[in-house]
């Protein structure tokens, strides 16, 4: 597979917390009632494909449109979280290479950090 983008964020919250919400993306971390990833409303939530206990979690494409691409969460002591897109050759355009980091950028910066509290 092949590396399309990836980035490093740091969140406040511990990473076992972390590792838990990306393992149960239907579950609020906080117990509120709803899934968490507030971007993918109305689609149907990834699957787990494979984890690491605390310290990675790979998701299934939560984007119909482009459904061979794999979302990679690596967790780091202090929560540095690196998120990395994956896809088999031959790769989307770099415009949907554009939007999908776009996307993953607002599922960690602000859906999970809102999710999180932090």
């Amino acid at each position: 597979m092949m590396v399309l983008a990836s980035r490093t964020a740091v969140l406040s919250p511990p990473v076992f917390f972390v590792w838990k919400a990306l393992m149960y993306p239907d579950v609020h971390p906080k117990n509120q009632g709803f899934a968490w990833p507030v971007m993918f409303e109305g689609q149907p939530l990834p699957r787990i494909v494979e984890s690491s206990e605390s310290d990675r979690v790979v998701w299934s494409s939560p984007w119909p449109s482009h459904p061979d691409v794999l979302l990679q969460f690596d967790l780091r002591p202090n929560t540095h979280l690196r998120w990395t897109l994956l896809a088999h050759a031959p790769a989307p355009s770099l415009q949907a290479i554009e939007w999908l980091r776009d996307q993953v950028s607002h599922l960690v910066n602000i859906d999970l950090r809102n999710a999180t509290g932090h």
